[in-house]
């Protein structure tokens, strides 16, 4: 089984993590209905894009060296329904609710032994609206690994047409041979 040590910080904010203080961070999108899609579809959609992340199906083990470290390794019982969950807002203000529920959400550790990830949509009534909040532990993602993972799971909720081609810079853009003296 392939491993791979986890960065010194990341180690740290794996160590640091207690039940009062837990190291996980969040963000939650709200989308506006769309003409025929369901919480169901929105969740397998989402199911499928999580699971084609490598990094979201690790998980973090304790190594015998370094002494106190810890690596990432594939989890041989990954299922991402484990991970991505539908959770169904009460009547009421949708952005209200949506947000209530996602600190309930996020003030539940997550669970160790598992890859450090969850992620929840969360629906309302029959107006289609739906939200999505990603929760991924501090060790997992800070900074722009957070925004790769939430860009590849969420960019075709974003973009529901087409896939969308990656912009190509213009050709002054690009390096040239350099000149050596």
């Amino acid at each position: 089984m392939s491993s791979e040590l986890l960065a010194p910080l990341d180690l740290a904010f794996w160590h640091l993590e207690s039940a009062e203080h837990p190291m996980h961070l969040g963000a939650l999108a709200h989308f506006d209905p769309r003409p025929g899609s369901d919480g169901g579809q929105i969740l397998e959609l989402l199911a499928e894009r999580a699971a084609a992340i490598p990094r979201l199906r690790m998980c973090v083990r304790g190594v015998w060296l370094p002494i106190g470290g810890a690596a990432w390794v594939a989890d041989k019982d990954f299922d991402v329904h484990r991970h991505v969950r539908r959770v169904r807002l009460p009547a009421g203000d949708f952005d209200t609710e949506a947000v209530r529920v996602a600190g309930e959400l996020m003030e539940r550790p997550l669970e160790r032994g598992l890859p450090p990830w969850r992620m929840y949509v969360l629906t309302g009534e029959d107006d289609g609206a739906f939200a999505v909040l990603v929760k991924l532990h501090h060790a997992l993602a800070d900074g722009m690994r957070a925004v790769a993972i939430g860009a590849g799971i969420l960019d075709q909720l974003a973009a529901p047409s087409a896939r969308r081609r990656r912009p190509v810079p213009p050709r002054s853009w690009l390096p040239g041979p350099r000149q050596v003296a």
